[in-house]
């Protein structure tokens, strides 16, 4: 290996350890406001996962496919719903083209659940970011432009590659 491949090896995994950090911490601040929602509501994390996830997607989900997502069975998924539509933040209805699925969405409340604890950690992040000193903050938007918005999509998927 050429000292400069090893040298680039190195400029990556310092990217790498920066970001992972940078990540962490964010996400860290970021959760510990939407605990407090979840303590708050007494609900407990597959709960509170079903809503975000309902919230994110935006339209009814199956209970198979809300099981898929959030990582549990559908027996599960069940549970965790019913005591949501207790709680009156879901809703259950028979799907109009097959009354064999169920399909699970937010109410109003679920509706405004969600919104505030997208919005508190959205809070948290820019505090965060207010704390920045502008040297900094501007040194990190200039940095992190080209990989947001370059010509090179460094999140697609890497193309395979053929071997010969």
């Amino acid at each position: 290996m050429h000292s400069s491949e090893v040298s680039a090896q190195a400029s990556q995994e310092q990217v790498y350890l920066a970001l992972s950090t940078l990540f962490e911490r964010m996400m860290c601040a970021a959760k510990s406001s939407s605990m407090t929602e979840v303590v708050e509501a007494d609900l407990t994390f597959s709960q509170f996962r079903t809503l975000m996830e309902l919230g994110a997607r935006g339209t009814a989900m199956s209970m198979n496919e809300l099981a898929d997502a959030i990582g549990l069975s559908v027996a599960a998924t069940g549970r965790v719903v019913d005591k949501l539509v207790g709680l009156g933040y879901t809703d259950r209805r028979e799907d109009p083209q097959d009354r064999r699925v169920k399909r699970v969405s937010l109410t109003a409340d679920g509706h405004r659940f969600t919104t505030t604890a997208v919005d508190q950690r959205e809070d948290v992040l820019r505090e965060i970011c207010r704390r920045l000193p502008d040297d900094v903050a501007d040194a990190l938007t200039a940095a992190l432009d080209p990989v947001l918005h370059g010509d090179t999509d460094y999140f697609a998927s890497p193309e395979p590659t053929t071997e010969s």
